[in-house]
């Protein structure tokens, strides 16, 4: 009898259709994907509670990943901190005191009489006796009753010996800061509050964020199975949030799986575009080339310009016609944006051979772009630029291709550029390493 011959083949990939899930809920480590605005904004988190900070304020986009952050910060508290996280954001102040209540270990009915905001006060008092650190996380808090903010506001007024004992993280879109900036919610935001924006993906992390995800499911070779040509439609459709980048590639699995392929093609991407509704958002087809002879319409480029966002509402647009433009708080500036965040002379753009160059001029702050410190920039269209509490938005079709390096960018990691906590000590001199690209075109 002739024995069969078995040959291992190692690890295979999953079929396409156990792929579609690949974009879904992501709580384990492995589907984290580490880009470096959510570590920062892990390590905002992680200031504003082992610090004095009494509040500290996270804003983004619907789906860039607060509640995620929330989760991963939740799971690693250890036994000297009791926190209660959030979320409901129509409750009315009853509701809303209860879920607190019920969230630090209170087994209370819905119908149970007990003066909750009294209950609540001799809990954070006990625990401030203990030693312990009691953490509020409120979501969504731009879309609450203003009745349930004022018991909020009185949470977090509670005080033993002249100290506050209860920590607030707020958690909303760019609106909250509008609702914190409110006549009645100035007590809770005294001073100096340290806020963190937290931005989408750029088209490059969005790349790597699909791979990440479909590597995280089992496959070997993520470009394989959806192209990188797919990508940059896939960017522009989701604007870089992470949620739409879920929904459009899991859709997109669907489709391909419904057409027997064995990648996303480009017709399964377009039907899941249509299906979401994102059609708009999807780039303009390449015209095919003119025959020879055939008149040649001259291509139309709108100006440079900056589009200037203050608490995500629109504050400006900027033309970007002159050979220089500056960035500051002083009245000399240009592009005046009247902040104490704003240094007096904080940011120069100048242009050079047709391309803008930001440059920044040892502001205090530092400038963000696309959420990275930089020092020096040759610009790209649609990089979004944090000065401050503006959000400005460069818009020149016309600028350096994404595709191509700029030899000159110089990136900044230095701890002064971090937000500090109300009331923290002032951060030592740190150290600042700045870099560029090298130039290898000689």
């Amino acid at each position: 009898m002739i024995e069969p011959k078995i040959t291992s083949v190692g690890p295979q990939t999953p079929p396409l259709a156990a792929l579609v899930w690949a974009f879904g809920e992501c709580d384990d480590d492995a589907s984290f994907f580490p880009s470096d605005q959510h570590l920062r904004a892990l390590e905002f988190i992680g200031h504003s509670l082992w610090t004095r900070a009494r509040l500290g304020v996270v804003t983004a986009e619907q789906g860039c990943g607060k509640s995620l952050l929330i989760r991963r910060v939740l799971r690693d508290l250890d036994d000297r901190v009791v926190a209660a996280a959030v979320q409901r954001e129509h409750s009315n102040p009853r509701e809303f005191l209860l879920d607190i209540l019920r969230q630090f270990g209170f087994a209370l009915e819905d119908s149970d009489k007990t003066e909750r905001r009294k209950l609540l006060e001799r809990f954070l008092n006990h625990q401030a006796a203990m030693g312990r650190i009691c953490v509020l996380i409120v979501e969504n808090a731009q879309s609450m009753h203003p009745a349930v903010l004022e018991e909020l506001r009185a949470l977090a007024s509670v005080c033993v010996e002249g100290a506050r004992v209860l920590k607030v993280l707020m958690l909303g879109q760019p609106t909250l800061n509008r609702v914190l900036e409110s006549p009645r919610m100035v007590e809770l935001v005294a001073g100096t509050v340290p806020r963190f924006l937290l931005g989408p993906l750029s088209e490059d992390q969005t790349a790597a964020y699909v791979a990440h995800r479909l590597r995280a499911a089992g496959a070997l070779n993520p470009d394989a199975l959806m192209p990188y040509t797919l990508l940059p439609q896939i960017y522009a459709c989701s604007g870089g949030v992470p949620a739409q980048i879920n929904t459009l590639c899991s859709t997109a699995l669907s489709a391909a799986v419904d057409e027997g392929a064995r990648q996303v093609t480009a017709s399964a991407l377009d039907r899941a575009i249509d299906a979401l509704g994102l059609r708009e958002r999807s780039p303009r087809p390449v015209p095919a080339t003119a025959k020879q002879g055939d008149p040649v319409a001259p291509a139309v480029v709108a100006p440079a310009k900056l589009v200037i966002s203050m608490q995500g509402m629109l504050d400006r647009e900027v033309s970007l016609g002159a050979s220089r433009l500056l960035i500051g708080r002083g009245e000399e500036a240009d592009v005046r944006i009247d902040s104490v965040f704003v240094s007096r002379y904080h940011a120069l753009i100048v242009r050079d051979k047709g391309q803008d160059l930001l440059l920044d001029l040892g502001s205090t702050n530092g400038l963000l772009i696309n959420s990275r410190r930089v020092v020096r920039r040759a610009m790209r269209h649609r990089d979004i630029i944090q000065v401050g509490p503006a959000r400005v938005t460069y818009l020149n079709e016309a600028a350096m291709p994404l595709a191509q390096l700029d030899p000159g960018e110089t990136i900044c990691f230095a701890r002064p550029g971090f937000p500090h906590a109300a009331g923290d000590d002032a951060a030592d001199g740190g150290t600042v390493i700045a870099f560029g690209r090298p130039d290898t075109s000689s």
